[in-house]
């Protein structure tokens, strides 16, 4: 019977567990009360995850031989697989009064640290130290247990006496390289985190820590390949595939953040958070619609998902469905009332349906976060959008912390103006966002002039030869092109309402354009010639929205004595095909500046234009504008009205109803002024 023992414990070392089985069972058949195969085909048993059959055969050993420790030992830790903590304990105990062992202390020690008993466990491993001086897994636990009360340097000192034990240990340079990362030393966690890898490649947690130090650093991009390779060490790992997809959602790779979390949802389809993600990076790609399932499916797993809230909120602004919205932007403030996200997010949404009421969301978020970039842009639209313009622009200043704009900060060595009166100083003042806004700002000139600033502007060069001969200004550059003569300080020309003090009663008028000239090459006194520029720069964040649909605006064709002119410099390509069957002049062929566009405006009778620089170019040159807003307008146009301070000739037609209500007015309102027209000529 001894032989056969032996061949099956041989067995049992190499790995060949299905051989060591039946061997145990021999001797079993054999001699049923054989302790030694019952303890050691317990042990085998527990190996292979039987844990409570484990329990079962050690337990009739210990019947057997209740005198020896190694099997008292062996039993605590199935009973602790099978979540049986107390008896678990009582067995590594009474192991221990039959016999002092360093495998027990650290299988104790490593118990009392799973149940926070912190003390117990600092005196078991140190018991096994006492036992054997050189024991790595003492040392190991020791580290474990510093890491467990957050002392990371402590820790890193268990560690590298573990690892002058086994150098070569993977474990212990992973968990160096958590010490290292809990010390906010992130070289010294890479450093380790890489040797772990180095010695085992297959080292999932290695990788996924290594990756969990990237994201800390925001380095996204090199994130995901780390995290990539934990999950081809381990698959069906759900959180490390999580873990992957928010590295490439924060990459801003939406698609493959997509197909990552859709495989996280298959892997746990009652998870939550999977479905939660799953959605916001639908969100963050513009699938609006085909997110709100997975929000749906995550708040129906957890109703208490406040995030799943916020990005349903969200999903739902972008289809334009802010009442629905709001629903949801309020449940997550509900949830989490001190979240100056949703704070914000709440008072955005009230922004958005014209409801000033907002402001107070906004304040409070401000209260709790007096530096929030997002809380005090959005207070700045919204006071601006009500008229309070002084101190509207005053927190427009925020613009500057946006991750956009922040980019764009000019490092000039002069100093920024303070609106104080310049006494012959040369000033520059440079373009900041887009050509519609250096249009409508250019009109502040005359003002710094009139404070004794000696004025160089900077502007697009797009702009150029229209704004070269303004009134007032010494030299007008092309940015990013022409050198900078000297200048004594500098302002962006958006910043400049705020430094003058500029209320609803003091805007400027807009500048005289004097290089324009009519273009007469298309004159036709028998019609009505309407300009029109139905889309935006889809690059821009909210195109969506103001952007109409060349299709919706049919209506326009059917007036009678109309000749319709694009002013479309780009043709979105969904619009191409029906452009080409529509009697209509395209005007800005072969038209390479915004001056011969106005020269082109200048031969029209009216422009119908959505909120773009066209539509500022119009209004500059004095022409009718009759402007298309969505339902949550640009601050610059208010909440509500027909007409601007900003531009005498412009009126504008808000999206308060439907798209085809609107197009509608817009084709009866320019039949009656045909009409007036025709009488008038009579």
């Amino acid at each position: 019977m001894s032989t056969t023992l032996n061949q099956a414990i041989e067995r049992h070392k190499v790995g060949a567990f299905v051989d060591a089985v039946h061997l145990y069972r021999e001797i079993l058949i054999a001699e049923p009360e054989h302790a030694d195969a019952l303890h050691l085909l317990g042990v085998l048993m527990h190996q292979m995850n039987h844990s409570q059959m484990a329990v079962e055969l050690i337990g009739r050993a210990i019947q057997v031989n209740g005198r020896f420790g190694p099997y008292h030992n062996n039993l605590g830790n199935a009973l602790l697989a099978t979540g049986q903590v107390e008896a678990a304990r009582r067995s590594f105990r009474r192991s221990l009064a039959l016999s002092l062992s360093t495998d027990t202390y650290i299988n104790l020690g490593n118990l009392e640290l799973s149940q926070r008993e912190w003390g117990a466990a600092k005196r078991n491993f140190h018991a096994a130290l006492r036992c054997s001086p050189k024991s790595f897994e003492a040392y190991f636990g020791l580290g474990n247990l510093a890491i467990a009360q957050g002392k990371h340097s402590l820790a890193a000192q268990w560690y590298e006496k573990a690892l002058a034990l086994a150098p070569e240990s993977s474990q212990a340079l992973n968990a160096l390289g958590n010490a290292r990362f809990g010390q906010g030393d992130m070289e010294g966690a890479i450093a380790s985190y890489q040797r772990a890898i180095k010695r085992a490649p297959s080292n999932h947690e290695a990788y996924i820590n290594l990756g969990n130090v990237y994201m800390r650093q925001d380095l996204f991009e090199s994130a995901v390949p780390v995290y990539e390779q934990g999950v081809r060490c381990l698959p069906s790992d759900r959180d490390s595939v999580v873990l992957l997809g928010i590295a490439y959602l924060k990459s801003g790779t939406f698609e493959k953040a997509m197909q990552v979390f859709s495989r996280a949802v298959e892997l746990d389809l009652n998870y939550a958070v999977s479905h939660q993600l799953l959605g916001h990076a639908l969100v963050q790609g513009k699938h609006f619609q085909l997110s709100i399932p997975c929000f749906e499916r995550a708040l129906y797993l957890d109703p208490k998902n406040h995030e799943a809230h916020n990005d349903l909120g969200t999903a739902l602004e972008g289809l334009g469905e802010f009442a629905k919205a709001d629903t949801r932007f309020r449940a997550a403030l509900a949830l989490k009332p001190e979240s100056v996200e949703y704070l914000v997010n709440v008072g955005l949404n009230m922004a958005r349906q014209n409801n000033p009421g907002g402001i107070d969301f906004l304040e409070r978020a401000l209260q709790l976060d007096p530096t929030h970039f997002e809380a005090h842009h959005v207070l700045a639209e919204m006071l601006l959008s009500i008229g309070f313009y002084e101190r509207g622009f005053q927190e427009y200043e925020w613009r500057w912390r946006s991750p956009e704009l922040s980019k764009s900060i000019r490092p000039f060595s002069q100093p920024m103006w303070d609106g104080q009166p310049l006494d012959g100083k040369v000033i520059l003042l440079h373009a900041e966002q887009g050509f519609g806004d250096t249009i409508q700002f250019v009109r502040f000139i005359p003002d710094v002039v009139r404070l004794g600033g000696v004025v160089l502007l900077e502007v697009q060069p797009g702009l150029y030869r229209l704004l070269a001969d303004l009134d007032g200004v010494q030299s007008c550059l092309q940015q990013g092109i022409d050198a900078l003569p000297p200048f004594d300080v500098h302002c962006p020309l958006m910043s400049l309402p705020y430094l003058l003090g500029t209320t609803m009663d003091s805007i400027p008028s807009p500048v005289s354009l004097t290089a324009v000239r009519n273009d007469t090459s298309n004159d036709d006194a028998r019609s009505f010639r309407v300009g029109l520029v139905w889309a935006g720069n889809p690059k821009h964040k909210r195109d969506r929205f103001r952007t109409v649909p060349l299709s919706s605006l049919l209506p326009l064709w059917e007036v009678d004595g109309v000749t319709m002119v694009s002013l479309q410099k780009v043709v979105p390509a969904d619009d191409l095909p029906m452009l080409s069957g529509l009697a209509m002049e395209c005007a800005l062929e072969g038209r390479q500046d915004f001056l011969e566009t106005a020269e082109v405006i200048r031969g029209l009778d009216l422009v119908i234009a959505v909120d773009t620089a066209v539509a500022h170019l119009a209004a500059s040159i004095g022409k009718q504008v009759w402007l298309i807003l969505p339902q949550a307008a640009d601050w610059r146009w208010g909440m509500w009205g027909e007409i601007t301070p900003w531009y005498p000739t412009m009126r504008l037609f808000r999206h308060t109803a439907t798209r085809e209500e609107l197009v509608a007015r817009l084709a009866g309102e320019l039949k009656s002024s045909i009409r007036y027209l025709t009488l008038d000529l009579l």
